[in-house]
C-alpha cells in the first residue's frame, strides 16, 4: 500500500493544529507519544491543509 500521509514523528511536537483542521478527521494525538497519527489515511482528501498548518513541517502529503 502506498503511503498518502507522512508524519515525521521526530519533528512533530503534538500541538494538534493539523488535528483541529482536518475535515476528515482522520488525525488525532497519540495519548501515549504525544505525537500526531493517522486512522485511516485513504480518507484523505489530499488538499495538504495539515501540511501547510503544521508550524515544524512534520507532515507531507503525497499526490
Amino acid at each position: 500500500m502506498n503511503k498518502i500521509v507522512l508524519i515525521n514523528e521526530d519533528l512533530c511536537i503534538g500541538c494538534a493544529e493539523c488535528v483541529n483542521l482536518c475535515p476528515k478527521k482522520i488525525l488525532y494525538i497519540d495519548a501515549d507519544t504525544k505525537k500526531c497519527k493517522v486512522s485511516d489515511e485513504n480518507k484523505c482528501d489530499k488538499r495538504a491543509g495539515c501540511q501547510n498548518v503544521c508550524p515544524v513541517k512534520a507532515i507531507k502529503i503525497i499526490k
